[in-house]
């Protein structure tokens, strides 16, 4: 019976990632690649990519790679957009609550309580 070989997916240069997961040379250790450190699938960063969103990409002959600190950055400026949002958001909240009123606990009296004076 034939040995069966493992297909894998050679490793990126060093300091980059590809799309796909991959595994080490002995096939142990599994990178994540891309899709996987922004939390998507590999099909949602693939359309991500053809509409210029995400981290900047650039192929290594059939495979696409980003620079790792690209990713990272990426990732650096959606948290600081949300920061950003949170912050604008609760100011506009501050900003638009009423400040309590008293409560009035006095009431008219009425010394005449019939509808009609004399």
């Amino acid at each position: 019976m034939p040995q069966e070989r493992k297909l894998s997916i050679q490793p990126p240069p060093d300091g980059t990632v590809w799309i796909e997961d991959y595994r080490d040379d002995d096939g142990n250790v599994i990178t994540p690649g891309i899709a996987t450190r922004l939390g998507i699938s590999h099909s949602t960063y693939r359309k991500w990519r053809m509409r210029d969103q995400g981290p900047v990409t650039f192929r290594i002959g059939k495979k696409v790679a980003a620079r790792i600190e690209d990713v990272e950055a990426y990732l650096a400026g959606l948290h600081r957009a949300a920061v950003e949002a949170a912050k604008s958001a609760a100011a506009q909240a501050a900003h638009d609550m009423r400040p309590a009123e008293a409560r009035s606990h006095h009431r008219k009296h009425h010394t005449d309580r019939s509808p009609i004076a004399a």
